[in-house]
């Protein structure tokens, strides 16, 4: 066997119309059209709220994937989690006191 890296086999997905469906669905649908409506959305928000909003996506996928798939977490995530509830409450202590 070769050490080096190997590009693989991509005939079987490539010709299959269902993985080609997903792909274009996933990348289309899922990826490009959120985004599109989230950066029409953001235009109407202010910074900060937007960067409060991107940064908690993380715990509200953990916690769907707790919820519908049983996901368990560990110390280092509830850590995670402390930290970012933890930015986010200091950019709105911080964004509060600039405007008084």
């Amino acid at each position: 066997t070769s050490s080096s890296m190997q590009i693989p086999d991509l005939t079987p997905i490539l010709s299959s119309p269902v993985a080609l469906g997903g792909i274009a669905y996933t990348g289309l649908v899922t990826t490009a059209l959120a985004l599109w409506f989230e950066s029409i959305a953001f235009k109407r928000v202010p910074a900060t709220d937007v960067s409060i909003i991107l940064s908690t996506e993380p715990l509200f996928a953990a916690g769907l994937a707790a919820l519908c798939l049983g996901e368990t977490f560990g110390i280092s995530d509830y850590v995670g989690a402390a930290l970012i509830v933890g930015a986010c409450v200091m950019a709105v202590l911080q964004d509060d006191g600039s405007h008084a």
